[in-house]
């Protein structure tokens, strides 16, 4: 069965204020600009896109929400955003993507300016399908804002994006996604 699609706006709306809300006593940390990537490489075609838009929060206790607007991905060829947009990720029907949860094991001790290894697990929620992940970060303290670091792997079917026939020699089964993240404080 199919979710709302307004159900994910939703959820990440009510995250953010829920976040926003229970730290409303405690430092956080924000970014409005957010670098989101993805790159697939097939032996017809790579298609790469960059998303210079991703915002979200991050709470003294670890937890997080961030969203990318979907059509803020660009391409080196209008017709694939075209595509992307109308034929794969529907963003019409689902405007964004959303991560929300919290870094296993955080504490504030990881400020020490040099870069960890850590843990982020939570809902990513992308073309209106939520699912469990556990993905590997780096996190590191500069001084001024927090650096996240991230590559993972997204599979197509696991988002029930549909991939026509005719394209799939052209469109990874797996999407390789780069996120880099500045987090000033709020």
């Amino acid at each position: 069965m199919r979710p709302n699609p307004n159900k994910p706006m939703k959820s990440t709306i009510l995250g953010l204020a829920t976040l926003l809300c229970c730290s409303c006593y405690g430092q956080q940390w924000m970014t409005r600009n957010g670098n989101v990537d993805f790159f697939s490489a097939t032996f017809a075609e790579n298609i790469e896109a960059k998303n210079e838009m991703a915002s979200g929060i991050l709470a003294t206790d670890g937890q997080f929400a961030f969203r990318v607007p979907i059509l803020g991905f660009r391409f080196e060829k209008a017709l694939m955003e075209e595509h992307f947009n109308e034929n794969y990720l529907e963003s019409t029907k689902f405007p964004n993507g959303s991560f929300e949860g919290s870094i296993v094991n955080w504490n504030m001790e990881l400020n020490d300016g040099a870069w960890h290894e850590v843990v982020a697990r939570g809902e990513l929620t992308i073309h209106g399908i939520a699912i469990p992940r556990e993905i590997p970060s780096k996190i590191q303290w500069n001084g001024e804002a927090w650096q996240i670091q991230s590559e993972f792997l997204i599979a197509t079917a696991d988002h029930e994006i549909p991939i026509p026939k005719m394209v799939r020699k052209k469109i990874a089964e797996e999407i390789s996604v780069e996120v880099n993240l500045s987090l000033s404080p709020r």
